[in-house]
């Protein structure tokens, strides 16, 4: 199962978590529940949610940096 966070706009993979990636800190309103490995792959391949991207500790294949960041004041 997948975990989105709706605030960091990040997914998290429920059996690959690591320390860092503080998913109890996640409030349950908060949270978007992904049941299947195809509709999390739908969920991120939308071009509504191209923002979302994978957890870098816990879903390293599909996260991207956003290099636009580091401009932004």
């Amino acid at each position: 199962m997948w975990i989105v966070d709706l605030d960091n706009k990040v997914v998290h993979d429920l059996t690959r978590t690591q320390y860092e990636c503080h998913i109890p800190k996640i409030p349950k309103d908060r949270r978007k529940k992904i049941f299947t490995e195809i509709g999390m792959q739908h969920f991120l391949a939308d071009p509504m949610n191209k923002e979302y991207r994978g957890c870098r500790f816990c879903m390293p294949d599909y996260y991207e940096f956003d290099m636009t960041s580091i401009f932004k004041t």
